[in-house]
């Protein structure tokens, strides 16, 4: 797969502080009978801190956006959390950038190609309604812009 987009989403589930990214892999791979977890990578609160992890391989098709054919072209990033009734924090809302900034570097994708699931699936929210996703795209462009004669580094090691 060669990524155009990535679509981020939240996992509708509080987050607890406790690595949870293993029971939404068994519920995809046992409930949903996917061959991993939808996602190519997620964002969880670990103690006192966000940590990135992986899912899928980038070069292999998601399973978190089936309308519009997204799956085969997008990377998906899965927030972990709800945030339709409380607004991410800060320090989410800012890794979240990095992340994002980072993914769009690395694989040439432009901020306008960066979609809460919510633009593809009327059904869904994601990533949750308090996501201000104008906003988002902008801070991407304003961190790429300041990188641009650099390389840009994943803040944290992807678990």
């Amino acid at each position: 797969m060669n990524p155009e987009r990535i679509i981020l989403h939240c996992s509708a589930t509080a987050d607890s502080g406790t690595l949870s990214w293993d029971n939404i892999r068994r519920f995809h791979t046992d409930t949903n009978g996917w061959s991993d977890i939808g996602y190519h990578y997620g964002i969880e609160l670990y103690g006192s801190t966000y940590v990135f992890l992986q899912g899928r391989h980038p070069s292999v098709e998601g399973a978190h956006c089936r309308a519009a054919g997204r799956n085969h072209d997008s990377l998906g990033l899965c927030v972990v959390g709800e945030y339709d009734a409380v607004p991410p924090s800060q320090t989410l809302y800012r890794t979240t950038v990095d992340m994002l900034t980072f993914l769009c570097f690395t694989f040439h994708i432009p901020t306008t190609q960066v979609h809460g699931h919510r633009e593809f699936e009327s059904m869904k929210t994601c990533p949750g309604l308090m996501w201000d996703l104008e906003r988002l795209r902008q801070d991407i462009d304003i961190a790429l812009q300041s990188k641009a004669d650099g390389e840009i580094y994943l803040p944290l090691t992807i678990g």
